[in-house]
């Protein structure tokens, strides 16, 4: 056994490089594999609780929780190798499954899973997926892809890594290619069109009784670092447009957010927008 010290980037690590590579490989093997990969794609986590680089709350009901760690994840998959899935496991920061994968070249990393059941399944990462067989969870380009096939972690443009169809139980489905621009339509009824030459993954997201899951105590939602939300009616005057009065008192007629605009029935969405091409929803 070989050490090396090749550290790629952020998101790989090459391990101990093993002489022959078997995909029979021994658990203990495996086990000291996932040791030595975890300690150099994880840190630590520290929650800012919702506040920017000046201090000032941008995001509110954020703070508290437990001690998490925060795992580097391959959301590019360009490898152009095969891969054996060794381990999965869950983590606070995606609703999907994470798992460890190792490739015969000796690298390491982790990636979002699709709806792969079995372990130690033979993957493919890369870019040239020509003679490659379309088992699920491998990412491939799309203009190799079929026609109507489920795909998830989606690029939106080249090496720009995967942004499209992530939470848990999502999924999109390949409508139509051209000679550079294909188009899919996820489950909102979005319809995109994106390079031929984006990365997607075969099969919908993991974990896709995620919503199922019930939060059956306080404790457990102040775990996950969400602090209350107070009512705006239960405020002083100078509190919120909703505060003040005598007695319990029901909101006005025109319901207001914190900063007295509108919070009901008003657009959202710019009226004039460059990309409208690019995406469009079914009606």
């Amino acid at each position: 056994m070989l050490l090396t010290n090749n550290l790629f980037n952020k998101n790989f690590h090459r391990p101990p490089k093993l002489t022959g590579f078997n995909p029979n490989i021994s658990l203990y093997i495996i086990d000291y594999i996932f040791t030595f990969v975890s300690k150099k794609l994880r840190i630590g986590w520290i929650s800012s609780s919702g506040r920017n680089h000046s201090g000032r709350i941008c995001v509110h009901h954020r703070g508290g929780g437990t001690n998490k760690s925060y795992y580097h994840l391959d959301l590019f998959r360009r490898v152009n190798c095969y891969g054996f899935l060794v381990k999965k496991f869950k983590l606070f920061h995606y609703s999907a499954l994470i798992g460890l994968i190792i490739y015969e070249n000796g690298l390491g990393s982790y990636i979002l899973l699709s709806e792969i059941k079995d372990m130690r399944n033979k993957i493919y990462s890369g870019s040239f997926g020509k003679k490659v067989p379309f088992t699920l969870g491998s990412a491939l380009p799309l203009v190799y892809l079929k026609l109507f096939s489920v795909i998830s972690f989606i690029e939106v443009y080249p090496f720009s890594g995967s942004l499209l169809a992530r939470a848990a139980g999502t999924s999109a489905v390949l409508t139509a290619h051209s000679s550079n621009i294909a188009s899919i339509k996820l489950r909102s009824g979005w319809n995109f069109k994106i390079s031929n030459y984006c990365i997607a993954t075969i099969g919908g997201a993991s974990n896709n009784t995620h919503k199922f899951i019930p939060k059956k105590k306080a404790g457990l939602v102040r775990s996950l670092g969400i602090r209350p939300t107070v009512r705006g009616v239960a405020m002083n005057p100078c509190d919120h447009p909703h505060g003040g009065g005598e007695g319990k008192k029901s909101p006005p007629v025109a319901a207001k957010t914190p900063w007295s605009k509108l919070t009901k029935g008003t657009a959202t969405v710019k009226p004039v927008n460059s990309d409208k091409k690019w995406f469009s929803k079914s009606k």
